[in-house]
Order: C-alpha cells, then structure tokens, then sequence
C-alpha cells in the first residue's frame, strides 16, 4: 500500500505524537475526489487524529480506526447509501476513548492485523439435539461421555450422540465433536496417571470417533490438579494432562480435533501447562461464566459472564481477565474460544434457561433489565429494584463478538443448546463474529 500524504499537501501530525490515527481504505486515488480526502483530513486533524488514506486492494471503502498504541479498536464501512462523514468518525474515536457520543454501536468485522483468523462458533449440546439449527453452527459438542472404573466410556445417551452426528447430512462441514467429562466427573487422573493408562484412554477415544463418524475430542476435565467438584486429584495432574493430550493426539492423528474446555483463573493456570498443551490442541474453549456459581450470600448477586470489570463484578472476574490470563501463559489467541451463557444465575441459589428468562422476566412480572455499560452486560432486577439475575442476550453476545473480532480471538460457543430452543441467542452468536451488521439491525429494531 502507497501513503498519499504528498498527494494531499496537507499539515500532518508529528510521528511521535500519542494520536488516534484513522487507516482510509478502498479507493482509487486516481478517481477519488482530492477535495473530500482533504475535508477528512482538515476535520480530523482539527481534533487531533492522524488521517492516513492508503492504497489496497481491497474495493470496499474502510475507515481502520487505531488506538495511540496503534491497535485497531473499530472498523467502520463507507456506503452508497450512508456515507462515512468526519463527525462519525469523531464520535467513534471519542466513544473509544471514554468521551461523550451520540451513536451506541461501533462495527469491527474483520481485523487486519489478523485477516485470515476463521472465526467460528459452536454448542455444547447436552440432551436432545433436535432444536440444533447446523446452519448457525460450524461445531456440536456431544456431553457428555463419562469414563468407567475400567477405563471404557459411556455416554448420556448414544440416540443423541447419533442424532446429532446425522446433522453432518444436513451440513457435511460440520464438525461433530465428543466431550469426556464435565462437572464432577471423576476417572482423569487415573487415566492419566501412566503411559499405559493414557494410551488406553486416547484408543477409546478412538472407538468412538470412528464409531459415530465424530471428528474428534473435547476434553473437559474440571480441573486438572484440583479436588473442588468431587474427584480425585494428584500433584501429578499438571504433567499428566499434557502428556494425556499428547497421547490422544498422536492416536487421533494431526487432522483430529481437539479441544480443552477451561476455566482461566490463577489457579487453573498454575495447574496446567498451557504453553506446552497449545501445540496439540485446535482451540481452548474457556467457560467464561459462572464467575457467581459457588456464592450463597450477597455475592451471588453479581454478573456471571460480564466482559469487563464494573462494581458489579465479582472478585474484578470478566471474560477479559481469563482471556488475557489464556494469553500470557502461552495460548494462542486464535485457539481461544470465549463462552456464552444462554442460562441465567443468581449465585449458587438460583439458575433459569433463556427460554424461561424470555417467557416470564424479561419486562414481565414485574422484572425489568438493565444494562451495565461498563461491564457490558445486562442484569434484571425485581419489583423492589434487587438484583434479580444475570444472563447474556444479544447485546451482551454481539460485544463480546466484538472482542473476539478486535483481540483476534478464535470465536465463540454456548453452553448449552437446550436452553434456547429457538436459536435465538445462536444467531445472534453466529451473526456477531460473521455478520455484525445483520446483528446491528436486530438490535436496532429492539433498542431502537
């Protein structure tokens, strides 16, 4: 790409300066009028913001807007039929920046600092899979299969497991994933405790890929080196989990996928080596909620899956803490996928679906929500204004698009289908990290 600032022969902002910086793309400038890149660049600079027009390849006109550390923080498209003006550009960049504005969404789709990250999103289906819509979804995640006191596997129910195996008759790239354990579920550290034991694990695991045609393996113990759900636990844990996902990979083979289901506080990052498991594993799917799950007082009316920190966050827990605990151990960002509730909670004491908060307390009865601009995350409260329960709807999930789209993360997944038998929360899932703007519309037409 060409800089065109001799073309514009306009004042500039110094280098070293600590500015916002807009990245104009998608034009000809041999076409494009001389007159509008300057008003840009006059407006702009009157507030401080570095304007830079580039050539590229790319057709479509694209506002990149840069943070004074030069990451990308919003992306904003030019069309025909609404033009990109400088006071829009203004406004983003002040909302970024902590200012007063006058719009309530800003729109990043693709980051080019990472272009070519694949963005996917995914269920967890526990139960019948009958409601799964495969044309959301690029995976299912079966749970669970539990492992016996002989080392074999069983499943919940195998009619589910081969139902939702069929979706790939429907969607043939969909890929169907089988996931070991879950809370309480005892039977990891014996399997990983020795090579042999570890081997024998990862050739069940085999069976049943081939079996029910799966495409691989999600790993769920809760938690490697930890006896807080129940199970047996050993020092040992910590290597052995590493060495028990090498085993399935070199069994499974390279084309398998696998994938280790986690939480990413301290502890669980002192527990397991995350730098040494990332190169045998496709994604790491980290349960970003349930951060209330264990509080029985007043703790437990906080959020539960916020993306920020905010005065109602417990213990400063949100989706970005684990996210940047993930990182700084060693896992890649674009392994990472970040988890959505489709269920609501009030702390250990009280937990609703989506499709019972949409019938009963979303303004009805008496329950209003409320939104937590900070923490991103919406909240209702009772007749009394109490706090009643926090849940993710289609703001909340088209943020944390957001997120994933601006961290170059991997994309996202819900735990769990059933609990949203209309898709609703999965398009909007979908939508947030593959069509934002098709998002923006429906919450449009909700926020007005």
């Amino acid at each position: 790409m060409e800089s065109l600032s001799t073309f514009l022969n306009v004042p500039t902002i110094g280098p070293d300066q600590k500015v916002w910086s807009v990245v104009f793309t998608g034009f000809d400038k041999t076409t494009y009028p001389n007159r509008s890149i300057t008003t840009y660049n006059d407006l702009l600079f009157k507030h401080n913001i570095r304007f830079v027009p580039m050539d590229s390849n790319n057709t479509e006109e694209c506002f990149y807007i840069l943070d004074p550390a030069n990451t990308v923080r919003a992306t904003i498209y030019a069309n025909d039929d609404e033009p990109v003006e400088a006071s829009d550009i203004i406004n983003v960049i002040n909302s970024l920046n902590g200012k007063p504005v006058t719009h309530s969404l800003t729109r990043l789709t693709v980051n080019p600092i990472c272009p070519n990250v694949k963005k996917i999103c995914g269920e967890y289906v526990l139960g019948s899979p009958l409601n799964v819509d495969p044309y959301l979804l690029d995976f299912v995640i079966y749970s669970f299969a539990l492992i016996n006191q002989d080392g074999t596997f069983s499943v919940y129910s195998k009619m589910h497991l081969e139902q939702l195996s069929n979706l790939k008759n429907f969607k043939p790239d969909l890929k169907v994933i089988m996931a070991i354990g879950g809370w309480a579920a005892d039977g990891f550290s014996d399997a990983a405790l020795t090579p042999k034991s570890r081997f024998a694990f990862a050739r069940e695991a085999q069976k049943w890929v081939k079996e029910y045609n799966l495409d691989g393996i999600d790993l769920d113990w809760e938690y490697p080196g930890s006896s807080a759900s129940g199970i047996k636990s050993r020092p040992e844990d910590t290597a052995n989990f590493t060495l028990l996902i090498e085993a399935l990979r070199m069994v499974l083979g390279e084309s398998a996928w696998i994938s280790v289901a986690g939480i990413a506080d301290r502890n669980y990052i002192r527990n397991v080596e995350i730098a040494k498991i990332a190169p045998y594993i496709n994604y790491f799917n980290v349960m970003t909620y349930d951060f209330t799950a264990g509080n029985i007082d007043e703790s437990g009316n906080l959020h539960q899956a916020n993306l920020y920190s905010s005065e109602l966050s417990f213990s400063n827990i949100s989706v970005d803490l684990y996210i940047n605990n993930l990182v700084q151990a060693g896992m890649p960002p674009e392994k990472i996928l970040v988890g959505l509730a489709f269920y609501g909670r009030r702390g250990a004491t009280f937990t609703k679906t989506y499709d019972e908060i949409k019938s009963n307390y979303i303004n009805k009865n008496g329950y209003t929500i409320r939104w937590d601009n900070k923490a991103k995350a919406p909240y209702i409260v009772d007749q009394e204004g109490n706090f009643f329960l926090s849940f993710d709807n289609e703001l909340s999930i088209y943020y944390k698009g957001q997120y994933v789209i601006e961290n170059c993360l991997g994309g996202l997944f819900s735990w769990q289908s059933n609990y949203d038998q209309a898709n609703m929360l999965s398009l909007a899932m979908s939508y947030a990290i593959k069509d934002p703007y098709k998002l923006e519309e429906i919450l449009q037409s909700y926020y007005n």
